[in-house]
Formats: C-alpha cells, structure tokens, sequence
C-alpha cells in the first residue's frame, strides 16, 4: 500500500502507550501515518487550546519522522449530548482540513476511537478496530450508553473492515452489527535481547495502570504473602475505595511503587524480576479485553502469572500459568520467584513475541486494507478530489 493512512485513535499522542500509538507506530514502519488524537476539553489541555485554531486549518505536528499529529479540541462539557455534537462537528472540521493539507495522499482510515466518528466525503477504505467493550465501558470512558452506542452504530455502517482484539470481543460485536468481525489482537515489542544468566531477582512485576480493572484481592494476597512486588505505572481509578486500596497497597511494606516510568525504562525493569503479573478482575469489560502487559512480560523474556480470562488462554505458552483464586495465584508466583527460564523456556517465548510483534499486527492489518481497497476509489488526494 502507497500513500499515508490516517490513524484516529482513543487516546491521545502524549498519553500512556497503548494499543494505538504502538499499533501507529509499527504502521509507520511502511507508510506515513496521520495520527488524530481522541478529542480533548481546551480547559484542560493547555497544547490543545494553543493549537485550537491551528488545529481547525489542519496543521499538524511532527511527533516522529513520518508520523503527523492532529489534535482534536473539544469545548466545555463535552461528554453530553450538546457538547459532543458540538464536538463532533469540530472534529471534522478539523480531519477535513489535514486531508485537504496533506502532503500525501490518504490511502486509508483506521478508526479505534469509541467516539470520532469517520472523516465525511471520503470513498478510501475504512477499518474500524475496536480495541475495547466500549459499550460496557461507559463509565470508564466517561460518556453515556447511549452516547456510546450510537457512536458505534455509526462507525460500523461506515466500515469496511470491522476488527477487535479478542475473540469474545468480535463474536459480541458480529452478533451486535450482524456482520463479520476480523480478530486483530494486541502485540508486542520484538524481543530485543536475552535475558542475563544469572538468576533473576526474587521479585514480581506489575506494569500498567493502577485501577478498577485490577483484582485487588489478589494484588493485596501477593503483598501480604510476603512476596517482593514492583509496582510499574500511574494511578487512573476513580472509586474512592479503589482508590483507599490502592493507597494502603503501595504504602505496603513489601510493595515497590515507580509510578510512572518511561516506555525505554519499563523493558529494562522487567529485566530485573522474576514473574510478571497480569491480575485483571472477572468483569464484562475485562473478558473481552486483550491485556497488553501480557505478551510484553514474554516478550522480556519474563514468564507470566495471570488471571483466569479469555484472552489467557489465547497465547499459547508454557510460561504463561493461569491462576483461578487468589491463594493460588500466589502460589504460581512463588513458584516462579528467583527462579531463571529454562534455554527452551526462553527461546520459546522469544518466538511467540516474534510472532506477535506490532510489526506483524500492522502487516496483517495493512492486508485487510489492500483486500478493502480492491472494492474502493481510489485515495483522497490533497486538493479533494479522488484521484
């Protein structure tokens, strides 16, 4: 595929890496990516209120060498009904504006936000990945059900292409839309490395977000076991009893909180411990979530201790011990303690992180969009027209 692909993401460019900027990213190793950020309040944002007017011309900003941001402002209270038809309306303002600005043709779209709807008057191929239970996640998100529905209603009748990260979560979205959903999960870096020979430190490992999606019961057994446990990564919950946890976990003894920390600092903090830890809880939106820190923990060459979800039994890995309960979730941490992966152990997971890289993720995605675009005009170049 030539030309560039407009990437619209959940997030914005500057947030916690996840699934889209690391799916972007691997795009970008073959095509020029315009990358829209999620919609963000100009109250709360200072860059986006600086950048409002210029973001309403489409200029955008160079964050890597072939990728280009366009931020999207939102007004006041724009999570209700008013302010995210107001909202909308901005957005592609904006997005109509960096099509008609940009320097290359726009061979295709990549929608993955719960709420931007598809750029109007394009006739290039549209995906819509669907990295989440968006319809489960309203308060998460922080928009209404119904807000949330008809959003989706909408981007699905403008795909082409529908993918999710799970299995549960394309079959729940194919029986909601009544057509076909590709699986497309998350990835993972490319192994960059082997771990040392020396026995790692006796330490456990939590990378990612602290919030309700954690099983707290399991974290506060961990701690409470007695196990060393290395906390990697900001505190998002919003529950205050979350959040009276969660401060009574980090205070523990036995807890070692970072914050947040680098994306190049993580991978050579893994490096030091002994297990990775995956302790999401047993909810609607969790089931159909493909955690990230998951494969990244392999990846590291790092085996893995997690939660019994659906997505668990996804990657097939000997180092990879799914726990029911958390008595038995220590357990299988304490089994892997101090403890260094066998020569076979790590070249296996060196292949299934190989195998699951972003790089092979946007390869397989670029594929639907060549399958899509021979059904499609061709790309929209910058002066608006097809070319």
């Amino acid at each position: 595929m030539t030309g560039a692909i407009m990437y619209i993401s959940g997030g914005r460019w500057d947030g916690i890496p996840g699934t889209d900027r690391l799916l972007a990213e691997a795009l970008a190793e073959a095509s020029p990516v315009l990358w829209v950020d999620q919609p963000a309040p100009i109250f709360r944002f200072p860059d986006v209120r600086s950048a409002a007017c210029a973001s309403l011309a489409g200029s955008t900003e160079k964050v890597a060498p072939v990728i280009e941001r366009l931020r999207l402002p939102a007004p006041p209270l724009f999570s209700s009904r008013l302010g995210h038809s107001l909202t909308g309306w901005i957005g592609q303002k904006c997005m109509q504006a960096a099509l008609l600005r940009s320097p290359r043709a726009i061979q295709a779209v990549v929608n993955s936000s719960p709420i931007v709807s598809f750029p109007t008057g394009t006739r290039t191929p549209k995906v819509l990945h669907i990295t989440d239970d968006w319809l489960a996640a309203a308060e998460l998100i922080g928009f209404t059900p119904a807000l949330l529905r008809a959003a989706l209603e909408r981007n699905l009748r403008e795909a082409d292409v529908v993918t999710a990260v799970s299995e549960g979560l394309a079959a729940k979205i194919s029986g909601f839309a009544g057509r076909p959903v590709q699986v497309l999960p998350n990835g993972c870096q490319r192994p960059d490395g082997v771990r040392g020979q020396t026995d790692p430190n006796p330490v456990a490992v939590l990378v990612g977000q602290l919030n309700e999606r954690l099983d707290l019961d399991i974290l506060e057994s961990v701690a409470n076991a007695g196990i060393p446990l290395m906390i990697v990564g900001p505190r998002s919950e919003s529950s205050p009893v979350v959040g009276h946890r969660l401060d009574a976990l980090i205070k523990h003894d036995n807890v070692d909180w970072r914050g947040a920390v680098p994306r190049e600092e993580v991978r050579k903090l893994l490096l030091t411990a002994s297990v990775g830890l995956t302790p999401y809880s047993d909810t609607d939106f969790n089931r159909s979530s493909f955690p990230l820190k998951t494969l990244e923990y392999l990846s590291a060459g790092l085996p893995v201790v997690t939660t019994d979800l659906p997505s668990s039994h996804a990657v097939k890995c000997s180092s990879l011990a799914i726990a029911g309960n958390p008595a038995q979730f220590v357990a299988l941490v304490k089994e892997r303690l101090g403890t260094r992966p066998s020569p076979e152990e790590v070249e296996e997971m060196r292949h299934l992180a190989l195998e699951n890289s972003w790089s092979s993720r946007a390869g397989a995605l670029r594929k639907l969009l060549s399958a899509s675009t021979e059904d499609k005009l061709p790309a929209y170049d910058r002066e608006g027209h097809h070319e």
